[in-house]
């Protein structure tokens, strides 16, 4: 179903915006560990009070050049770009889901799908009370389903959805702290933070204990993605360039390979897969190399591709 009435999407759009400056609040203040209801909005460079014509979503950022009324410090681009990316996002659940019910568990979802992200890629900090409210909102969501078989979905394939959120939960905290864990093995350290554990978590309450295999697994190829070039210019950086090209040449390869398929002899196929195992067990004993040691020894911020995952999940199977 698809929804297109004007006024109330202009209307979704007003409180998409509206929302999206609260949230910057909550942002801000949730790292610094400030009330986020007083005091009123302030400047953070010289703490004047704030009129409300300075509040005006977009609209004021515009108006004052992105300066200070006050002390004119420019103000951060972080205030309408979350204002303008949480109108898109109640836009899109309205336009996808109507005036419902539902609408009003997907807008809490991407809300706090939002605050998390921003709060990881600012501080790498994930705040436990937004996994908790997260995840409480998901088995709330799969007890409502459970009474009113209107929200059924794909997600609990007639099975009970209490039951299926809370072995989610389970599944996605062990599921990242197995992964976690492993790093003791490697960098004497995690590999990823505990964070990441609480928001998998919260994502199993979400999407039941099958589907969030599917958004993890996701999350790590959305990773990998993103990661890779900054691996590489990080290599390159700390004058690895052996490490870096044998990285280089074992992805070229294996792109060769699987565009070669079955359309040449076996012998050769089977040369070049001995050439990548080859390649691959020197270039990961390289990098367990480099994890031992403090310049490589680094968390890997997973937390922001995990919820790109679940924004198309619940766009997949809500």
């Amino acid at each position: 179903m698809y929804n297109s009435n004007l006024p109330v999407l202009i209307f979704t759009a007003v409180v998409g915006l509206c929302f999206g400056s609260f949230y910057n609040v909550v942002i801000l203040r949730g790292l610094s560990g400030e009330s986020i209801a007083f005091p009123g909005s302030k400047c953070p460079k010289c703490n004047t009070p704030l009129k409300w014509w300075h509040n005006v979503p977009v609209l004021s950022y515009i108006m004052l050049r992105g300066k200070c009324a006050f002390c004119k410090c420019k103000i951060s681009i972080q205030y309408p770009v979350i204002e303008l990316v949480t109108m898109l996002l109640f836009m899109s659940a309205y336009i996808k889901w109507g005036l419902t019910f539902k609408t009003l568990f997907v807008i809490s979802f991407f809300s706090l799908f939002l605050i998390t992200t921003v709060t990881d890629i600012l501080e790498r900090v994930i705040l436990t009370r937004h996994a908790y409210i997260l995840g409480g909102l998901g088995i709330l969501y799969a007890l409502i389903t459970l009474f009113y078989p209107q929200f059924y979905n794909c997600l609990y394939l007639g099975e009970n959805p209490v039951v299926v959120s809370v072995l989610g939960i389970l599944a996605g905290i062990c599921i990242m702290e197995i992964l976690a864990r492993s790093g003791y093995l490697i960098a004497k350290t995690r590999a990823f933070g505990e964070g990441d554990s609480y928001i998998a978590g919260a994502l199993g309450a979400i999407f039941g204990w099958k589907y969030v295999l599917i958004v993890l697994g996701a999350g790590f190829i959305i990773q990998f993605c993103f990661s890779l070039p900054m691996f590489l210019i990080n290599l390159f950086k700390r004058g690895e360039n052996q490490t870096a090209i044998e990285f280089v040449l074992f992805l070229a390869l294996a792109a060769v390979m699987w565009f070669l398929g079955n359309k040449v002899e076996p012998v050769i196929y089977i040369s070049g897969l001995a050439l990548l195992a080859v390649i691959a067990l020197h270039l990961v004993r390289n990098i367990i190399r480099n994890l031992k040691t403090p310049a490589g020894n680094t968390y890997l911020p997973y937390v922001p591709a995990m919820i790109i995952a679940g924004f198309a999940g619940i766009f997949l199977w809500f």
